[in-house]
């Protein structure tokens, strides 16, 4: 898969989802984004990993690795509950999952609190290999 390709294919799944209003996702190098007065919004980033190819039959086949971020928002003093809905939905969505030739494996979770400007923060993890 080329790399156009493989952020279409994650752009895609996130799209499909519907824990967090497709307005209030943000992607990189996206337009500037008033948070203010949302219950909930996300960041999704894609950074490519390392790449690899092995020999098989006509040629190289080639995998490529990578991981996605999602950043979740919630605001300060609002508590966990919503935060953690939403991040097991999206888990769901991506978790052990597959788009053709783009696997997506564990998802992991980093509660990061206060981000210094108003929002309680908790990143996914999506590690993911295609070929």
């Amino acid at each position: 898969m080329t790399l156009t390709e493989i952020r279409n294919a994650i752009i895609s799944r996130m799209t499909a989802q519907t824990a967090i209003a497709k307005k209030d996702v943000i992607y990189q190098n996206d337009k500037p984004f008033d948070s203010s007065g949302k219950a909930i919004w996300a960041r999704l980033t894609i950074k490519s990993g390392l790449a690899g190819s092995q020999e098989i039959g006509n040629g190289p086949i080639v995998h490529r690795t990578g991981m996605a971020f999602i950043q979740i928002f919630v605001p300060l003093s609002t508590g966990t509950l919503l935060i953690t809905q939403t991040a097991d939905k999206l888990r769901e969505l991506f978790e052990n999952q597959t788009d053709g030739r783009l696997d997506y494996f564990a998802v992991s979770a980093d509660d990061i609190g206060d981000d210094g400007h108003g929002w309680y923060q908790l990143n996914l993890s999506i590690p993911y290999r295609a070929l």
